[in-house]
This record gives C-alpha cells, structure tokens and sequence, in this order.
C-alpha cells in the first residue's frame, strides 16, 4: 500500500505487501479476493532487494487538507538503489504538471495561456474566439473547472477571481471534439502497444448525468489508431524515453492530446473486454526482458536512458 511505505535508516524502503495465500485461482477475479481474504500473507518487506517495483499512485486522490505525501521521494531512493522503477519518480513529477506537453509542437494540444492577469486572459478567450475552459494550473483533487462559451460576458470577472485568488489560471482551447469521448492509447517504452495487428486504443464515451448521485462510469468502444494518433506517439516518445515514463496512457480528441497519465494509466481491463487483449502479460513480459538487460550491463550502462530497450 502506498501509505503503509518507510524510509529506513539504512538508506532502504521498506513496504507492507500481500501475497496471495496457498491455493488456486483459475480466474483473475479469484486472485484479487484471495489478495483481500484472512489467508492472505501480509508482511514488512525491503523493496530495494526487487527487480521492479510498480508505482501505482493516484496524488489527486489525497485529502486537500493532508500533508504532501513522500510516495515519489521513497521512490525516487528506492531507484537510486538500483531498482527499476515504473514510472521513474522524478520523471512522473515533472509529468504531473500542467506545462509538461508545452514543450511539443503547437498543433499536439490544445492553445493554452498561463497567467493571473485577468486582462491577458480575457484577450486570449477574444483571440480563441470559441470556446474555452479555465482552471487552476495547479492540480488540486476536486478543482474548479469551468467551460466558457464563445463572447461569454456574464460571471467571467467572478470566475477569473475564483480561479486566481490562490494562484495561476490555466486557459484552454475547448475542443467540441471531446463531447464525443476522447480515445484513450496505452504506450510501451514510448511505442504504442500492439498485439498483433490491434493496437492497445479504444474510445471513453462521456459518462450519463445520474443527477445527485454524480455520473455514471464512462462507457468504451473501439475506435481507430489513425496518422493523428501516430504522429503523436512519434513526437512523444524522447520526451517519454528521457524522462523515465514507461508505461503510460494517454486521451486524445480532435488529433490533440488532451492529457498524459502517468500515475495510474488504466485501459488494461477495457481493452480486454473491448478486443480481448492481454496487454497486462505483454505489459509484463517486457518488464522480466528489460529486468534481464539492465542486470547484463550491471550498472556500467543504462539501457532505458540510451532508448535501447
């Protein structure tokens, strides 16, 4: 568990795992119970003397009023021992901020201004002339996010001062193209994932309003892996390869990346359902070979920050 990590003494991490108890089970659902069951092995294990550890760790899920958690700062230690670590923690920090896919060619996102001045901002929503949304630029669990409309005059000044009052806003191009959901792509080592011919892509319809009780689940269909999408896995993976993130998911609407998940890249189970695809042993199955190439070079070379592997 994520919350049940130490930072030792002696340099290492240590960490409270589960094993799943004696007996079989035919079905990955039966291994998930087991995990959770009274015969499940629970015990305080040193996470340095691992080949791979997997961050699975979601900050937005963290109580706004709690303390910065230190899960990436264990990690990164936990690295700097020589473990192979997915994603690698300094690379998911710089990931986890809004600018991170500032640094690809224009017409990869959506246009975007970053500022406090209310001005700047009302010229940039002139200049868009269509829709917009505004929002912190800081991530903050459950945030204000607005959608503007085309020439919107009312409730914008209170909007602007709401978003600014505890820092920068961030406003972007609205994209009419994510009404229809946006498509989610699962990426390897930078590369799209195959099986076969498939590739690890399907479309995440909006959820349905259910009125006070929230929205429903997103639906998902298959959909096409077209040039747009290509392209963008081109541009995207040295900055991915250079910054240590493996295994990544990310949405795109209209050609345009509408987000990058690094902490928690999920589609494993939608693209089974949808294709019948079994990305998690592919997913695996690279790990155990990249495990093998980093323990042949024995720490003289590093395979991953080469892009060999």
């Amino acid at each position: 568990m994520a919350d049940e990590l130490s930072f030792l003494n002696d340099g290492s991490v240590s960490a409270m795992t589960l094993r799943a108890g004696p007996g079989d089970c035919p079905k990955l659902s039966d291994f998930y119970d087991t995990l959770f069951a009274s015969q499940a092995i629970r015990e305080e294990r040193v996470l340095s003397g691992f080949d791979a550890v997997f961050i699975r760790y979601n900050p937005l899920r963290e109580p706004t009023t709690a303390p910065p958690s230190p899960v990436l700062d264990f990690c990164w230690r936990l690295r700097l021992s020589g473990t192979f670590v997915i994603n690698d923690p300094e690379g998911m920090f710089r990931a986890w901020g809004r600018l991170y896919l500032a640094d690809l060619p224009a017409d990869t996102h959506a246009r975007t201004l970053v500022s406090r001045s209310p001005d700047q901002i009302k010229a940039f929503l002139r200049e868009l002339d269509g829709g917009a949304v505004l929002k912190p630029l800081a991530h903050a669990g459950r945030e204000k996010v607005f959608r503007i409309r085309r020439g919107q005059v009312k409730n914008l000044n209170p909007i602007i001062t709401a978003i600014t009052t505890d820092g920068y806003a961030m406003a972007q191009e609205y994209l009419p193209e994510a009404e229809e959901g946006e498509k989610r792509l699962l990426l390897l080592g930078g590369e799209p994932i195959r099986v076969d011919q498939q590739v690890a892509i399907y479309r995440r319809l909006p959820g349905l309003s259910q009125g006070e009780g929230g929205k429903m689940p997103h639906q998902h269909r298959a959909c096409s892996f077209g040039p747009a999408e290509e392209r963008i896995c081109e541009l995207l993976r040295p900055k991915l390869l250079a910054d240590g993130l493996h295994f990544v998911s990310v949405d795109v609407a209209g050609g345009k990346i509408l987000e990058l998940n690094t902490f928690s890249p999920g589609g494993i189970h939608a693209l089974r359902e949808i294709y019948r695809m079994d990305v998690a042993q592919l997913i695996i199955c690279d790990l155990e070979r990249r495990v093998r190439l980093r323990a042949a070079y024995r720490g003289t070379h590093d395979p991953e920050a080469a892009g060999v592997v």
